[in-house]
């Protein structure tokens, strides 16, 4: 009898699985043919621990952060995790915002997910930020200068502004991204506004 019950349970996270993998797809696919976004692609622990440690070797008295595109949230729980700062992941796209949520339920770190437009969000947002954290692409990473008056500190990943001169360049030196026929090297670029 209980092997019927292992082959039930064995088909059930199969069939999770085999769902997980479709709408991640499907998403990839709306994100890049139809929204001409970035692709999302994971981050790595070594880009985890490179943006915690910037925040955490020269911002170390900021309390507040968003993440500007947050996918599935790792990045967002981890920075709150090995950081004093308190996380808004902002994401508009359904599946990474319920995967981050799932994400966020077992996560005991000072970070929440919001499903919304970042640039709309920030258009309506009163205070100050930190430190953002984005993850938009060569067209959306520059569209953040505008809320210089808000924003303290950008860390853009992958993709610099070309008209703003970062104070660091770090260079994972390891892995790229690839958008619209182009390889972009991880790197992150640090922008200090005020």
């Amino acid at each position: 009898m209980w092997i019927v019950w292992v082959g039930y349970f064995l088909m059930i996270v199969c069939a999770l699985i085999v769902t997980y993998f479709m709408f991640l797809g499907l998403e990839y696919f709306y994100c890049v043919f139809f929204k001409h976004q970035v692709p999302f692609v994971s981050s790595s622990h070594r880009l985890r621990v490179a943006v915690a440690k910037q925040i955490n070797d020269f911002y170390p008295d900021a309390k507040c952060a968003v993440e500007v595109g947050s996918g599935h949230g790792g990045l967002a729980r981890y920075v709150a995790r090995h950081t004093k700062l308190s996380v808004l992941a902002l994401e508009n796209m359904p599946f990474c915002i319920f995967m981050s949520r799932i994400g966020d339920l077992f996560c005991r770190a000072k970070s929440k997910t919001v499903w919304c437009d970042a640039f709309k969000f920030l258009d309506e947002y009163d205070g100050n930020i930190d430190i953002a954290i984005a993850y938009l692409g060569p067209k959306l990473t520059p569209m953040l200068k505008k809320y210089n008056k808000k924003i303290k500190v950008l860390i853009a990943m992958d993709f610099e502004i070309h008209d703003l001169v970062p104070v660091r360049v770090v260079d994972l030196k390891r892995g790229y991204v690839v958008y619209n026929g182009v390889k972009y090297p991880h790197k992150l670029f640090v922008y200090e506004f005020k």
